[in-house]
């Protein structure tokens, strides 16, 4: 068991040190890698032609232990997108997905209709498989359609999300994916966690100058809820033009108790950094350390 930092360390050392520890188990990536081929070659069966690409938050290298899931896009050939001159539907293709994979793994349809959920023995987390279908490329980016809300496909460019993410983390000295897998533990810490969408996290970490210069990850963390704050949690428009409007959560109950979350997140890394300020190392790790509702 990692051992617990110190009150009087450098609150510097102590949100490091907390990055470190949240950081995913190799042992539990190992075992989704040990299983990646039986996945596609049972998908493969099912659907021939099948292609897998990895998005989402590990990916973009923001995951944290335990929470979140490893994502990948399961690229089907544009035959099975159409049934006469209808399009199949986004839970038609996840329901033969599922029944494809249920023998050899612990399957079901995630519940908001997204994707499938895999479950291997001895791995805290889920792989998560995302059917889509090629609609064209932008910038040499391919578009895809993936499953929406209500049962709908929609728009999606994970690859171009991730190239722009990667170059904004290489500008600003590999701070973002630090500061994006804080706020992911953050945002894990209540009961039940708060909801914000990671994509909405890493977009808007992406797309601002929280990072950029001379800053400790408090001080980008304190800008990060600031900014939050400013524009009261209204939606990011996608920065690759794609997606529409990126949400920090979809449903208006879930963005206030969010937005009330954020502002006492606000104020709390805010008396972190005046207590730093002032020479108080233990105050200032007692303020994080109520941020995180954890031993740091």
């Amino acid at each position: 068991m990692p051992r617990q930092v110190r009150a009087n360390h450098h609150p510097n050392f102590t949100l490091h040190r907390l990055v470190d520890r949240v950081r995913p188990h190799e042992c539990e990536i190992q075992a989704v890698r040990d299983r990646f081929g039986e996945i596609r070659r049972r998908l493969a069966q099912a659907f021939p032609g099948t292609r897998m690409v990895p998005i989402g938050s590990h990916s973009r290298g923001t995951a944290i232990a335990v929470h979140s899931s490893v994502d990948f896009l399961a690229v089907l050939p544009p035959e099975w997108a159409t049934w006469g001159a209808r399009r199949v539907s986004p839970l038609t293709i996840m329901r033969r997905m599922t029944e494809n994979l249920a023998d050899a793994f612990a399957t079901e349809v995630r519940p908001d209709g997204r994707a499938v959920e895999l479950y291997f023995k001895g791995v805290t987390f889920s792989v998560d498989v995302v059917p889509g279908f090629v609609m064209r490329d932008v910038e040499h980016y391919p578009v895809y359609l993936v499953p929406g809300e209500e049962n709908r496909w929609i728009e999606a460019s994970p690859e171009r999300h991730t190239a722009l993410f990667a170059r904004a983390n290489a500008r600003c000295d590999a701070k973002l994916r630090s500061i994006s897998q804080l706020v992911r533990t953050w945002q894990r810490a209540g009961s039940p966690s708060l909801g914000i969408s990671g994509f909405y996290v890493d977009m808007m970490l992406a797309t601002s100058d929280i990072a950029w210069g001379v800053k400790s990850y408090g001080q980008c963390l304190n800008d990060f809820f600031a900014e939050l704050v400013r524009r009261e949690m209204r939606g990011l428009l996608d920065p690759v033009g794609v997606s529409g409007v990126i949400v920090a959560n979809s449903s208006s109950a879930g963005l206030e108790r969010l937005y009330n979350a954020v502002k006492a997140a606000h104020e709390l890394s805010q008396a972190a950094l005046d207590a730093q300020g002032q020479g108080d190392n233990a105050e200032a790790n007692g303020r994080w350390k109520a941020l995180f509702k954890r031993a740091l």
